[in-house]
């Protein structure tokens, strides 16, 4: 009731309805003495009415749904009627001075508030006119003149009364306005001071790429004025090698594909040099309906600076800026597969500083570190871009020739390194002339993976060094007492498909979710007669490169596809056997025919039959890849990327080919928990493999750290010793009975 009474207080005075205007209004409306005397007269006679109108009022409004819904229970209608009583009291009293007034607009006010539109309200003062016109002809209808005159003075009462509840709406109305446009106000103001003062760069970009606003710290970030900016487009500001994708991520926000994006890329600073940043692009449309976007961009040069200088001290030697151990396995591991693309050679050189311990003892350390560094230097000198030089640690040091086309070659560069090392250099004084010995092997010749390239040409180095030194010699083991073991093995291996010596275990492949058995990989074992088990390592590269790969695979294949079946009939739960294709496997041309053939001969079901195929094969020839892909994934045969992360998969095939699953190579897997870069590796194929709807295998889980780190990062399934070594078939359908007796 205060408010209600302040409120009319500051109303009345806004209104300026004072004495003065209240009186113009009663005179405009012909409000005399004579009226109020009438009314007076009339007043006592009235009040047992005044329930019935009041009543009539607000039944009449209560006939229109959109008021009922205003009045919603009995208290608020009883004390609205009591107000209205009260009201209509005032309306005959005679009392028409400035508290009658202030009182209006409390009952103007009240009906605003509880939204009663100004048409139904003079709708109502309608049904009130007519119940009066009817209650005075009934007291005074046997005096026509002052009943009539009795009328007109209430009529011109009600008319001021009307008057007055127009006012209050409207000025209530006003008020409104005015505080929605402070409010107004103060967000454009909050907005503005939020814009210019943001620690982030801000932008608003029109559809076209045009730049319409930014605040001082995008002008900061790119080195250019706001009225500069606002000649540019984003385009412009961006780094040529991030247009293409830009253009792309903006595509998809036009199409509504995606609401927004969030990506790090590169703008051109005003002075030439690039800026990373972090982007994050809204779209929206403005009051025109015309395509806007929202741009926020972080400055993240420095964060970026950071990560490369750790990238740069986890990769190089810290003394000699040369690529470290880890950094030449990947270089070597790269070298080696476009190697077996091309099918050329890689020379792997072992270089060793000869009496460098002498160095050290007579002239110190400090000396013998500026001998390392200028060794490194006269190393590097002397190879192409294309080639690898890495200190290894100590004097030693180790270069990769990649596609050479002669062992020859490795001769000549060998002759170079060893001409640069012995030109004399002079420290502390001291003229000193070193020399060095040089270890060399050749991929394939003397090995097939990094580590056993570079044991041999370790070796080879060590003879080196045991003659004079200043020299170099190739790893010659292989060609001596290792061929003969080699020629034996392959004959031994071609009489095993006839006797019957091959077997396949399984090892089981475990949903990390739920911790169930869903599938197993079928792995060759070879069993010769009367011998020990030979391991797989020593006799598969040996049966790829002869050929025997392929009536091999055939049998495993067979084998697997029967062994599903039979566990299918002994009533175990579907179980999806994966089998390894050989690179010499998956370039036949009857390929698909073969799985066909051997599917319905067997009764395998294709559905629960998995190939995996190593990324490296995949990516040999990737358009012949998708078309036979397709065949086998129409079949219904499920599809696998295997060892994926050691190849150099082209995403845009990989999003070509209908595969199912991505397994990860043990390698990675093998030290995710105290490697962060084996970590990153890992959580990234993960994240990628999602992004495209595929499953993740990881292979080689030894323990159950390992497996914590799969489960958090969302890896979908897992095989390794931890759950099982391979077994027998016999093993597998033991272990499902048993989980199905526990079940």
């Amino acid at each position: 009731m205060r408010d209600l009474d302040q409120w009319a207080d500051m109303a009345a005075a806004e209104m300026k309805l004072d004495a003065k205007e209240i009186a113009g209004r009663k005179a405009f409306l012909e409000l005399s003495d004579k009226d109020v005397a009438l009314l007076r007269d009339i007043h006592a006679a009235l009040q047992d009415k005044m329930h019935g109108f009041s009543k009539g009022f607000y039944d009449h409004l209560q006939t229109e749904p959109e008021l009922r819904a205003l009045l919603p229970d009995e208290r608020t209608l009883n004390r609205l009627r009591r107000s209205q009583q009260g009201y209509l009291h005032g309306l005959t009293a005679g009392q028409y001075d400035g508290d009658y007034v202030r009182e209006r607009l409390r009952v103007g006010l009240v009906h605003h508030r509880i939204g009663l539109a100004p048409k139904w309200y003079i709708g109502a003062y309608r049904k009130y006119l007519t119940e009066l016109l009817e209650t005075l002809w009934e007291l005074l209808g046997d005096d026509p003149p002052r009943f009539l005159a009795t009328y007109g003075a209430a009529l011109k009462v009600i008319c001021l009364d009307m008057g007055l509840a127009l006012d209050t709406y409207a000025h209530a109305d006003q008020q409104q306005l005015r505080q929605q446009a402070n409010r107004l106000r103060e967000r454009e103001e909050q907005y503005r001071l939020t814009f210019n003062q943001a620690a982030v760069g801000i932008a608003h970009v029109a559809g076209d790429g045009r730049l319409l606003r930014v605040n001082a710290k995008f002008a900061a970030i790119t080195g250019y004025t706001e009225a500069e900016l606002l000649r540019l487009t984003i385009t412009q500001l961006t780094h040529p090698d991030d247009r293409d994708h830009d253009l792309l991520l903006i595509a998809r926000l036009k199409s509504g594909e995606l609401a927004e994006y969030s990506r790090e890329k590169r703008y051109i600073h005003k002075e030439g040099h690039a800026v990373w940043i972090n982007v994050t692009a809204s779209s929206l449309l403005d009051a025109a309906g015309e395509r806007r976007y929202i741009t926020v961009v972080e400055d993240i040069s420095r964060r970026k600076q950071a990560e490369e200088k750790l990238v740069r001290m986890a990769n190089h030697d810290a003394l000699t800026g040369l690529p470290n151990r880890m950094l030449l396995e990947d270089r070597l591991s790269q070298a080696i597969a476009h190697a077996h693309r091309t099918q050329t050679l890689v020379a792997v050189m072992f270089v060793d500083l000869d009496r460098f311990k002498n160095i050290n003892d007579s002239l110190g350390h400090d000396a013998g570190d500026e001998v390392i560094v200028e060794i490194a230097r006269r190393i590097a000198g002397n190879l192409r871009e294309t080639d690898t030089a890495a200190r290894q640690g100590g004097d030693e040091f180790v270069v990769v020739l990649g596609d050479l086309a002669r062992e020859e070659d490795a001769c000549t560069v060998a002759d170079k390194i060893l001409g640069a090392l012995t030109q004399p250099m002079v420290l502390r004084g001291q003229e000193i002339f070193p020399t060095g010995s040089i270890g060399i092997s050749l991929y394939p010749r003397d090995g097939l993976e990094p580590q056993a390239l570079l044991k041999a040409a370790d070796t080879a180095m060590y003879r080196a060094k045991a003659g004079s030194g200043n020299t170099y010699e190739f790893y010659v083991n292989s060609m001596g007492m290792d061929a003969m073991d080699s020629l034996r093995l392959e004959g031994a291996l071609r009489r095993a498909l006839e006797r019957d010596e091959f077997q396949l275990h399984y090892q089981p492949q475990v949903d990390i979710a739920t911790g169930t058995v869903v599938g197993v990989e079928a792995l060759l074992r070879w069993q010769p007669q009367g011998g020990a088990m030979v391991p797989p390592g020593d006799f598969i590269p040996l049966a790829e490169q002869t050929g025997l790969i392929v009536p091999i695979g055939d049998w495993v294949l067979a084998t697997a596809c029967a062994q599903q079946k039979a566990w299918r009939e002994a009533g175990l739960p579907p179980l999806t056997v994966s089998v390894n294709l050989s690179a010499r496997q998956f370039q036949r041309q009857d390929l698909v025919e073969l799985v066909a053939r051997l599917v319905r001969e067997t009764g395998c079901d294709p559905r629960y039959l998995a190939l995996e195929i190593t990324e490296t094969d995949v990516m040999e020839n990737p358009q012949a890849a998708v078309a036979i892909f397709r065949q086998l994934n129409e079949m219904g045969v499920q599809l696998a990327i295997d060892d994926f992360g050691t190849g150099y998969s082209s995403l845009s095939y990989l999003k070509r080919f209908p595969i199912d699953s991505l397994k990860i190579d043990r390698s990675f897997v093998h030290d995710i928990t105290h490697d962060i870069d084996d970590a990153t590796i890992v959580h990234s194929v993960i994240a990628l493999a999602h992004s495209m709807h595929l499953k993740v295998v990881a292979e080689g889980v030894e323990d159950a750290r390992q497996l914590q780190f799969l489960r958090e990062h969302g890896c979908d399934q897992m095989q390794g010793y931890y759950v099982s070594k391979p077994v027998p078939a016999s093993a597998i359908e033991a272990m499902m009975q048993r989980t199905r007796a526990a079940a």
